[in-house]
């Protein structure tokens, strides 16, 4: 019975709490429920919104690219406009090249002109004298001031009388003047000295070379450093100055009365104006070497005409400007001119960026030599940069010849006479 009243008393309870435990766990149970559904729900909406997001940065940036083509659009429709603008301005006015009038002089200047025919321009060669052209009679070691044969066709540049001026590249002084620019360098024709024997000793079939000419000849040349290699490598023979165009100086070498034997010329200026056959020999140039810059055309503007530059640099051919660069970077260093024996040879490879550099300089009587010699393998990349290198090779070679005894030989050369006066009477 105690048993029976405690079942009776004990088991309504447990019923109780199963029951209260039951519904706890139905609730729970679908409480999990409706919240992995929101979950599911949330989860959804949050990959939609992500979905609308990539949407919307795709179209944004499809936009700014819109955007960015509509202004690289109409950035180059500017720039195109501004270079038809040129192209017309170009191409209405005549551009007017500057140079002597001498026949070689000429023939440089027609090959400019044919150059920027190409181009379509128009153009009118304006040929004139300079002084070194008017006295023929001083020898170019003489005169006071540099550019001898450019001050002209400076001052024609500077008064606006020609657009562009042409010249022999190793006329051109190392310094230009204030306002003018270096535009283009042409490709150089060839670099070498050239033996030209008188017409007197053409039936003379032993007389071929300067190491055939009979010791005492006499042999013309108007350059200090052709000067003094001849009298280092051929001491027998005598040297004399000799004034004049091309043509002038055949005329003294065949003239009988003057007794010249041979002369020594530039071998491209020979052949421009087609008087190759004149050459006897090529002067090999690891021996003899070449001026600064020979065989290379230099054309000149203003810095200020934008239009002369920009038609410049498409005739410019970089490595002969990277070249010369280099030689005249040498010349420099060593404040030399037309007044001291100075001579190089150099050579560049393009595609490895190596140039070498060597430069001579001569006692004018032959009696000694400083030689120096340098590589530099940095010679690349933009025009700009390269012709930093080269520039920097073309110093480096003139403090070595300074350091080999160059210094004491160019003290010599300048301490020869100057004091050039001009004629007084300029034809």
């Amino acid at each position: 019975e105690i048993v029976m009243e405690m079942d009776r008393a004990i088991i309504p309870g447990l019923l109780t709490v199963g029951a209260g435990l039951l519904t706890a766990w139905y609730f729970n149970r679908e409480q999990r429920r409706k919240d992995q559904e929101s979950i599911r729900r949330l989860e959804e909406q949050t990959a939609s919104l992500e979905a609308e997001i990539r949407s919307l940065k795709a179209a944004v940036g499809e936009h700014k690219l819109k955007e960015k083509e509509a202004s690289d659009g109409d950035a180059q429709l500017k720039e195109l406009s501004e270079r038809l603008k040129k192209l017309g301005e170009q191409k209405k006015r005549v551009m007017k090249i500057g140079t002597r009038d001498s026949e070689l002089a000429m023939w440089q200047a027609k090959h400019v002109n044919a150059m920027l025919k190409r181009l379509g321009l128009e153009t009118e060669i304006v040929g004139m004298k300079t002084m070194g052209d008017i006295d023929l009679k001083s020898a170019l070691s003489t005169f006071s001031n540099k550019g001898i044969f450019t001050k002209e066709l400076d001052a024609a540049l500077l008064l606006k009388k020609v657009h562009i001026a042409v010249h022999s590249m190793k006329d051109l002084p190392t310094t230009l003047e204030d306002g003018l620019f270096l535009g283009a360098v042409l490709e150089r024709g060839a670099i070498e000295d050239a033996l030209v024997i008188s017409a007197k000793h053409k039936n003379n079939k032993s007389i071929t070379s300067l190491d055939t000419l009979p010791t005492g000849s006499l042999v013309g040349t108007s350059a200090l450093r052709r000067r003094a290699v001849l009298r280092r490598h051929y001491p027998g023979l005598q040297v004399d100055d000799v004034r004049g165009n091309l043509q002038t100086r055949l005329a003294k070498l065949d003239n009988p009365k003057l007794k010249f034997d041979a002369l020594i010329l530039a071998r491209t200026g020979l052949e421009r104006v087609n008087l190759g056959d004149r050459i006897s020999e090529v002067l090999d140039s690891k021996r003899f070497g070449y001026a600064v810059s020979q065989g290379a055309l230099a054309v000149v503007c203003r810095t200020a005409d934008g239009l002369s530059r920009e038609v410049l640099s498409k005739l410019n051919h970089a490595p002969t400007y990277l070249r010369t660069a280099a030689e005249r970077s040498l010349l420099k260093t060593l404040e030399g001119g037309c007044k001291v024996p100075i001579a190089v040879t150099s050579d560049y490879d393009k595609k490895t960026g190596t140039m070498r550099l060597k430069g001579w300089v001569v006692a004018l009587d032959g009696s000694r030599e400083a030689v120096a010699e340098l590589t530099s393998t940095e010679i690349s990349g933009t025009l700009e940069h390269a012709t930093e290198k080269a520039v920097k090779l073309g110093q480096a070679v003139g403090e070595e010849l300074r350091k080999r005894g160059a210094e004491e030989i160019l003290v010599e050369c300048r301490g020869m006479p100057m004091g050039h006066q001009a004629p007084k009477k300029a034809s």
